[in-house]
C-alpha cells in the first residue's frame, strides 16, 4: 500500500465517521422535544456510567488484597466527589488518577 492509498483511507474512514457523528443531530434536530429522545438524554449517562463500572471490575485482580482496597478507595472517591460537587468529570478524572498512581506506586 502506497502513500497515496494510505491518504486516501484515512479520508475515508474520517468522512463516515463525521457522517455517522452528525447525522443524528441533522436528522433529529425537529424532533427534539420528543418524549424518547428526553428520556434518553437523561438516561444514558448513568446508563454508560454502569457500563463502564461493571467494565472496570471485570478487569479487577481479585487475588490481590492491595487491588481491591485500592479500588474501594477509588470507588468511595469517586462517590464521595459526585454526592458533594456533582460534576462527574472530576470525580472520574480524580478516582481514575488516584488509582492509576496507586497501581504505578504499587509496581505492577
Amino acid at each position: 500500500m502506497n502513500s497515496q492509498d494510505l491518504i486516501i483511507f484515512f479520508a475515508v474512514m474520517a468522512l463516515a465517521t463525521f457522517i455517522t457523528r452528525a447525522a443524528p443531530f441533522l436528522l433529529l434536530k425537529d424532533n427534539e422535544d420528543h418524549f424518547f429522545l428526553q428520556d434518553l438524554s437523561r438516561l444514558l449517562p448513568p446508563m454508560v456510567m454502569v457500563v463502564l463500572v461493571f467494565f472496570g471490575f471485570n478487569q479487577l485482580k481479585l487475588d490481590d488484597s492491595n487491588f481491591i482496597g485500592l479500588a474501594i478507595l477509588a470507588i468511595a472517591l469517586v462517590v464521595i466527589l459526585q454526592l458533594v460537587f456533582r460534576n462527574a468529570l472530576v470525580s472520574i478524572l480524580v478516582g481514575t488518577g488516584v488509582y492509576v498512581m496507586g497501581v504505578q506506586w504499587m509496581g505492577i
